[in-house]
């Protein structure tokens, strides 16, 4: 079905932009910028002292 279609362009995407170093997440407490949304997620506990 669409799910499966969305779930492999979503993963697509993904996997492009380890080739292409982008990192569209941005950190607004730093600047930071991160690839994954898992990975600002993991930072910005660095900030707001809680745990992941």
């Amino acid at each position: 079905g669409s799910g499966r279609s969305f779930s492999w362009i979503s993963n697509l995407v993904v996997h492009q932009q380890l080739h292409t170093r982008e990192r569209p997440y941005k950190c607004l407490e730093c600047g930071r910028s991160f690839s994954h949304t898992s990975n600002l997620f993991s930072h910005r506990c660095m900030h707001t002292g809680e745990t992941p």
